[in-house]
């Protein structure tokens, strides 16, 4: 530290190292900037990063828009076969005592009572419509012919002017493929994921990630204009397959900017941005009931997204891996110069990286699941993952379902996720991984099966508004457990293996997206059935993960070996509490109450220098 003597006196800089001096960025092409020191000057988020932070926000919001827009687009409404000799008998379309005569009545599965088909009509001619005595008392129907819907369908049009469901007539025998599109997505969002991962990777995190807001922009106008529903489904397809080459890069810059201790709250708030966009799809939805228009709307969103290409930042620790310190030492003058603190020239040099054999290893996906106990708590975390995310779509893409103002219900089935992220981070915290995800869980999962046991016909008509509020709590329990698991299962991996861990983990959370819009279709066959499946799976996930071990407070696995030790009967030395001696000093680095703009941090720079020897612990410890 006697080095940093002659550059802080009296707690101010030499006017040489005054923020904002011009003057070489780096002594040697052979030095690295540390970048964890710098954060123990600029703050692990401060205003710097609290601006960045936004800006990433508002660049994932379209992408929850896309995600969840099939509940508009796609909005199913009442219907039945045109009958246009209804019209030629000087009827209305949807005359009663016409209809009544033209159209077969049916029994509803789910409410065992008589209604008009909504797929069979009857032939009949204009002079029986016009000769019609109402009211028509409906009788023996043996001798008359039953027709499809040659003529086409007649569709309420009360609250949504136009839908895809309505235009390509997914109805009777197409009506399966009203959830084909979403699956479709879902299958976008899958490939997307591995590809734009990698040319992240490859190219940079903010490169990658306007390149997906253009595609996302090309794609999403052009699919307000498709021409029939094959189309459709594929431009839906690519929309899915630039949703995660915006959300994945902006995520990880999110949590690679800012300190250890702020990044499960930078990591819990970018997934936020899929409510927010929700809560924005519908006030536009409610204003524009055109599908085509909606589409068009919510695609252009993204022109002012590109035109934020000179105030994007990219990832310090990318441009670090990278060797392009230079980039890295001017975003952090800018930073301090933002945050009104002073960074020593001694951060900006401190020491080439040495390369270990580890660092050269390729860890693949098999190594997970190589080992008997990592491959148990593998399947563990890839089932809760693929639940959670089929529960999530199920309750959030179906609110048509639940009766009443579809567009209320969507409001607030979007609202009840940020109570339930600030829960989560609070119980994480101070309860634990382990019972947090388990309670959120099981919570979510007995309010999903009492969801159809509290409407009609089970319960009397005016307390349908239980039904209503009870997936709005299953989707409360469900969102506090999307947040928890994402931040337990890179804590559960050992640093070897953690992209890896993670990536495999997001992966089955896709194939939960694709499988989610089927498992509505099971109401098909039972009106309850989709609640009940909804319910069982988070249950069972939830038990599952009392079998995994957990990681508050304790020093994290980083080798293979101590990945498979990790949870083991006999764990291995590092699976205990962290000793006080060995803890990282309390400082604006590792301490989340001294912020930058603490007055001690201004005044003595110095003191926020982190431990190089510092054992790696969960940010709890």
């Amino acid at each position: 530290m006697s080095s940093l003597n002659g550059i802080v006196k009296n707690g101010r800089m030499d006017r040489d190292d005054q923020v904002g001096e011009r003057k070489p960025l780096l002594p040697g092409s052979n030095k690295m900037v540390d970048y964890d020191a710098a954060l123990g000057y600029i703050g692990s988020f401060g205003t710097y990063q609290k601006l960045k932070f936004s800006l990433l926000l508002l660049m994932c919001i379209p992408v929850g828009i896309h995600m969840l827009a099939t509940v508009f687009l796609g909005a199913q409404v009442s219907h039945h076969c045109a009958v246009p000799e209804l019209a030629e008998a000087g009827l209305a379309p949807n005359d009663s005592c016409g209809l009544n005569y033209s159209l077969p009545w049916v029994t509803d599965k789910e409410t065992n009572t008589e209604k008009p088909s909504e797929c069979k009509r009857y032939k009949v001619n204009r002079y029986e419509l016009g000769n019609l005595s109402c009211p028509f008392e409906r009788n023996s129907e043996e001798n008359r012919t039953v027709l499809d819907c040659d003529k086409g369908w007649w569709y309420d049009r009360q609250v949504y002017n136009s839908s895809v469901y309505m235009e390509f007539n997914l109805v009777c025998e197409d009506e399966p493929l009203n959830n084909l599109a979403q699956s479709l997505f879902m299958v976008g969002v899958l490939i997307g994921s591995i590809v734009f991962g990698q040319l992240s990777d490859s190219i940079g995190r903010k490169k990658t990630m306007y390149l997906a807001v253009l595609l996302q922009l090309g794609f999403g106008v052009a699919t307000a204009f498709a021409p029939n529903y094959e189309v459709f489904v594929v431009l839906r397809l690519l929309i899915g397959f630039t949703a995660m080459g915006v959300f994945l890069p902006a995520f990880v810059v999110a949590t690679e900017m800012v300190g250890v201790n702020r990044r499960t709250l930078t990591g819990t708030l970018i997934q936020s941005s899929f409510s927010m966009g929700g809560v924005v799809l519908t006030g536009i939805a409610y204003l524009i009931r055109d599908w085509s228009r909606l589409q068009l709307v919510i695609s252009l969103i993204n022109v002012a997204l590109v035109l934020t290409w000179w105030f994007g930042i990219e990832s310090p620790r990318w441009q670090l891996s990278k060797g392009r310190n230079e980039e890295v030492v001017r975003m952090i003058r800018s930073a301090a110069k933002v945050n009104g603190v002073k960074v020593p020239d001694e951060v900006f040099h401190a020491g080439k990286k040495q390369v270990t054999e580890n660092d050269k290893r390729q860890y693949t996906i098999f190594d997970i699941v190589r080992t008997p106990n990592m491959a148990k708590k593998s399947v563990i975390i890839f089932f809760n993952w693929f639940v959670v995310t089929v529960v999530w779509f199920g309750l959030a893409l179906n609110t048509q379902q639940l009766g009443g103002d579809n567009y209320l219900n969507f409001l607030i089935m979007n609202l009840v996720d940020f109570p339930a992220q600030i829960f989560s981070i609070f119980t994480v915290s101070y309860f634990g991984r382990r019972p947090s995800l388990t309670f959120y869980m099981m919570f979510g999962g007995v309010a999903c099966i009492m969801t159809p046991y509290l409407a009609p016909p089970f319960l009397p008509e005016y307390m349908h508004p239980l039904s209503v509020a009870l997936p709005m709590v299953g989707k409360f329990g469900n969102t506090a457990a999307f947040s928890v698991i994402y931040v337990w299962t890179a804590e559960l991996y050992p640093t070897v293996v953690r992209n890896v861990g993670v990536g495999a983990s997001s992966m089955w959370s896709r194939v939960g997206g694709i499988v989610s819009p089927f498992v509505m279709l099971s109401q098909q066959v039972w009106g309850p059935l989709p609640y009940l499946i909804f319910g069982g799976l988070s249950i069972l996930a939830g038990l599952s993960a009392l079998l995994l071990p957990e990681t508050r407070g304790v020093r994290l696995p980083d080798t293979l070996e101590e990945g498979e030790n990790f949870g083991n009967r006999t764990p291995y030395v590092g699976y205990t509490p962290v000793p006080d001696e060995e803890k990282v000093p309390a400082t604006a680095y590792s301490n989340p109450d001294l912020r930058n703009d603490d007055a001690t941090v201004k005044e003595d720079p110095e003191s926020v220098l982190p431990d190089k020897t510092a054992i790696q612990c969960s940010e709890d410890c």
